[in-house]
């Protein structure tokens, strides 16, 4: 966990224009019209409290669950931290969750940095999913999804963080030893698509190596037609990386369910990592 990458990259977020390239004052991912904050503390389970205004989560994101506690009260303790003396402030963009809880987007800018006047305030989500801190989540969709999406893949190209082999590979190990104990975790996992096959309205997208038993996830028609009109015909995913968003079933990854098609994102050709 690397805390200061997050905080070292910001200033070249915003000058370079990444984290804010092309977004509309309108777009909720945007600074503008947010509402300052004062941070108290962050709960392990990723929960915001502020010294006055109401709790918030940070959405968009995957916080570390319960399965990975050293993890997720490190990510608490050291964002907590890097928070201070900041300038913070946020914007919901969902009604509060079933704890009560308001789903907001987080922006933070250095006050006391020379270039702060010229430097807009940055997306904290963004430079989240960039640092390979946490995985990106189809939460709130649309443009601002499309933006995370873009910065998630700077993380998954440099293999930071949470897209780094050994930790993929431990955390797929783990659901397949316990997947009943790993039930209900949301998950973001790399992986080459080897065939796709139609059994009715259903189709299922074969995992390249998996064992027998192994990943196959399955899709919706609706969610196939989706991925179409984007452009990624079934066939068109055959050999093609991905990143894949679900939630662990009871019985583990061979039922592996594609909720929507932002739950999955093309990556380059099979192949094309190694010649890097």
């Amino acid at each position: 966990m690397c805390i200061p990458l997050l905080f070292a990259g910001a200033a070249l977020l915003a000058s370079s224009g990444l984290a804010h390239a092309q977004i509309p004052a309108s777009r909720a991912c945007a600074p503008e019209g947010a509402l300052p904050a004062d941070v108290r503390r962050i709960e392990p389970d990723g929960t915001i409290m502020l010294k006055e205004g109401p709790t918030l989560r940070l959405a968009n994101i995957v916080w570390p669950d319960h399965l990975e506690p050293n993890l997720r009260a490190k990510l608490a303790k050291g964002l907590v931290e890097s928070l201070q003396e900041q300038r913070v402030s946020w914007k919901a963009v969902a009604p509060p969750d079933r704890w009560g809880a308001i789903p907001a987007f987080i922006f933070v800018q250095e006050p006391h940095s020379p270039s702060a006047a010229a430097l807009p305030p940055f997306w904290l989500q963004a430079g989240m999913v960039e640092a390979g801190l946490v995985p990106a989540w189809p939460e709130i969709t649309g443009g601002c999804w499309d933006e995370l999406v873009t910065h998630e893949a700077v993380a998954i190209d440099q293999r930071r963080g949470h897209w780094a082999p050994r930790l993929q590979a431990r955390r797929l190990a783990g659901i397949e030893a316990d997947p009943s104990r790993q039930a209900g975790r949301r998950m973001a996992v790399i992986w080459t698509v080897s065939e796709v096959r139609r059994w009715r309205e259903i189709f299922f997208l074969n995992i390249r190596n998996a064992a027998r038993g192994g990943p196959a996830l399955s899709a919706s028609a609706a969610t196939i037609s989706a991925l179409t009109r984007r452009g990624l015909p079934p066939e068109s995913l055959v050999n093609r990386r991905v990143v894949v968003r679900f939630i662990v079933a009871r019985e583990g990854l061979s039922r592996s369910r594609l909720e929507s098609a932002d739950h999955l994102t093309v990556l380059e050709k099979a192949g094309a990592a190694s010649q890097r």
